[in-house]
């Protein structure tokens, strides 16, 4: 038997082979341009050219895993959006894509495109796999991912290029930006001072702070208590007496209300901190989720300091204005004394972000595929579904959101989320290469530079609309433009251009927090664009 015939009837064999030589050709390097996991997508093709065929099954699982995968991702922190910048953020992400979308449609009509195809090209030309997965389940034409594949390139080099011309094209001096960001951030400071009280009212004698509320009630709190010459450190069964020594801390307005609760002013002196150590735990508390660093006030009331967050893989240095999402790796370093009360305020559930359920993992991809399923009518005039990407990505939005329902937790940790994404990342693009493949050259040799030149535009345009608006109408900074375009775009070379262009951590935080967001407005797009 020929290899030909063995691969052929060989399915698992096969599918293997086009990964790993995929894989091999994606590392390799040209000019600081390699394509990565999408190197699959290309090897598929020449395999697909030459009559080979892989089955169904496999993308269809693969699509299952890669969606629910980036629900789980984005589900954490998608749904706690609570400050008006954050909302900006993802306005402006909205129009990339957006714009993105509507060029493809009107380029579509004008040249005659087919419509597969020109989604393909709309998914490639701002790099997007989940895009890319949507259109294909949506679709279920070749087509597609060979308008993807031919568009990707430019994709890729096209946003690398822009980002480099950016502050030429705005006339922004970098350095003078990064300047007024850094004075931006000390002057949102809110002053935090601490003074020592003497306990004088005799209803607080023998009462314990988890009694008073004190924290929640006065918005303060008291990080020293000083009973008969013995300092403590105080935890919320700590117990107040009469002629006690408390340190309170908090703004100059919350002091100014809860002295005089507590009892006068005294100038004893508590001894300076001996014990200085550093630590690392993860956010899992639902409740300072969507704070900034700077509303905790983390140095004035336990005297220490957050000095890096590592999430979705970046590590980045804590900024003041910079938000918590959930499963961020905090590294907090100071008062020794305090680090029980810091893990208590993050949560620091290790389970929850470092042991998977696989139960867990395939009852909520279920659930997604039962949801996408369920038929929807608006009016008489349109029924639809959701079908298995919007329904598989629904259910690892809620569910990973929800955390836990009874006995069942269904956060998934990011290191295995990550492996979910890439595994069936593979084995969708690998089949739906090889499908492609059978179509690639008469599809090139027709239309190939017409299409290249609509995927440039599909590139190019969404990044100047976003750049004129962001700047006109908002006033966005070029470090967070950096941030915006390369998330909507999600395009990972295109933050490596950005973070080598400046020394502040904007652009990684921005990337990081749109990113998710970016991904699913490319899946709904591609499900809109599927209507004309």
């Amino acid at each position: 038997m020929d290899i030909i015939q063995y691969l052929q009837d060989h399915q698992t064999v096969l599918l293997f082979l086009v990964i790993s030589l995929g894989f091999l050709f994606g590392r390799i390097r040209i000019l600081g341009f390699s394509f990565e996991a999408s190197g699959i997508l290309f090897i598929a093709m020449i395999f697909g050219h030459y009559g080979f065929i892989l089955n169904d099954d496999f993308q269809t699982f693969g699509l299952i895993l890669f969606i629910y995968a980036i629900g789980l991702q984005a589900g954490p922190s998608i749904f706690n959006i609570s400050k008006k910048h954050g909302l900006q953020l993802y306005l402006l992400v909205f129009i990339v894509i957006s714009a993105g979308a509507v060029t493809t449609l009107i380029a579509a009509k004008i040249w005659h495109v087919d419509m597969p195809l020109a989604i393909g090209l709309f998914a490639g030309a701002l790099t997007s796999t989940p895009g890319l997965a949507s259109a294909q389940e949506t679709t279920q034409s070749a087509l597609t991912s060979t308008g993807y594949g031919l568009a990707y390139p430019f994709g890729v080099i096209g946003v690398i290029l822009f980002l480099k011309l950016l502050p030429v094209i705005l006339k922004v001096n970098i350095k003078k930006e990064e300047q007024m960001e850094k004075q931006h951030q000390e002057e949102k400071q809110k002053p935090v001072v601490h003074k020592q009280v003497l306990i004088t009212n005799k209803e607080l004698d023998g009462k314990s702070l988890a009694e008073l509320s004190f924290n929640r009630i006065t918005g303060t709190i008291i990080s020293r208590i000083m009973h008969d010459g013995e300092v403590m450190v105080p935890g919320a069964a700590s117990i107040l007496h009469l002629n006690d020594i408390v340190r309170i801390v908090g703004t100059e307005a919350q002091l100014k209300i809860a002295i005089p609760f507590l009892g006068k002013l005294s100038d004893a002196k508590f001894p300076e901190v001996k014990h200085f150590e550093s630590r690392r735990f993860v956010v899992t508390n639902k409740e300072i989720i969507g704070k900034s660093i700077s509303v905790l006030n983390l140095h004035s009331y336990y005297n220490v300091n957050i000095t890096r967050i590592r999430r979705g893989g970046l590590e980045f240095t804590a900024e003041p204005d910079q938000v918590l999402s959930w499963g961020d790796r905090v590294r907090v370093a100071g008062d020794a004394s305090h680090m029980d009360d810091i893990r208590n305020l993050f949560g620091d559930e290790m389970r929850k972000v470092e042991f998977g359920d696989i139960f867990s993992i395939f009852m909520g991809m279920l659930l997604g595929i039962i949801a996408g399923l369920i038929p929807f009518s608006i009016g008489k005039a349109i029924s639809f579904n959701l079908g298995i990407t919007g329904g598989v990505l629904l259910a690892g939005l809620v569910l990973s959101n929800r955390g836990k329902v009874g006995p069942v937790i269904w956060q998934v940790p990011v290191p295995i989320t990550a492996i979910i994404r890439e595994l069936g990342l593979t084995l969708f693009l690998a089949v739906v290469g090889v499908k492609a493949g059978a179509e690639v050259l008469n599809t090139i040799k027709a239309d190939g530079l017409k299409l290249v030149m609509i995927g440039a535009f599909i590139t190019i345009l969404p990044m100047l609309a976003v750049s004129l608006i962001a700047r006109s109408r908002y006033k966005i900074k070029l470090l967070e433009l950096y941030g915006i375009i390369s998330g909507g775009m999600t395009s990972t070379p295109g933050l490596a251009v950005a973070s080598g262009a400046t020394e502040s951590q904007t652009p990684l935080i921005i990337y990081a927090t749109v990113y998710p967001a970016a991904m699913i407005l490319m899946m709904i797009w591609v499900k809109i664009l599927a209507f004309f």
